[in-house]
């Protein structure tokens, strides 16, 4: 008999990918790590369906660990072609903003404080 603590990796983060013109915008909401990184990663490639232009919203993300700053260094790859990009929303009280700041992720993908300044730097 197996006894599992805590909710599904599913359960952890939560993604929601809305159009705003030819700009998807992922939130990412709860926890980012190594349990589901994946499953994350798969809910946003598909939710972005052929955007190459892509902000990723951290506002709500409470926890992110190198599995999930791998996730973010992937998708900015993928999206790296012609006509792509990928910018990242951290606001100034993001709880993973010093994460985010001591991997040096921000010196590969440009970070805004808001949704907005990303559209506008996308479009």
């Amino acid at each position: 008999m197996s006894e599992r603590e805590g909710p599904a990796p599913e359960e952890l983060a939560r993604v929601a990918v809305e159009r705003h013109g030819p700009v998807a915008v992922a939130r990412l909401a709860g926890e980012l790590d190594l349990s589901n990184a994946t499953v994350v990663e798969d809910q946003v490639t598909r939710g972005l369906g052929g955007s190459t232009s892509v902000a990723i919203d951290l506002a709500g993300l409470r926890y992110l660990d190198s599995a999930g700053l791998a996730l973010l260094s992937r998708l900015a790859a993928r999206l790296a072609g012609p006509g792509g990009a990928l910018r990242l929303v951290v606001p100034p009280d993001a709880v993973v903003r010093r994460a985010l700041w001591i991997s040096g992720l921000p010196e590969a993908i440009p970070v805004d404080e808001t949704v907005e300044a990303a559209l506008a730097a996308l479009r």
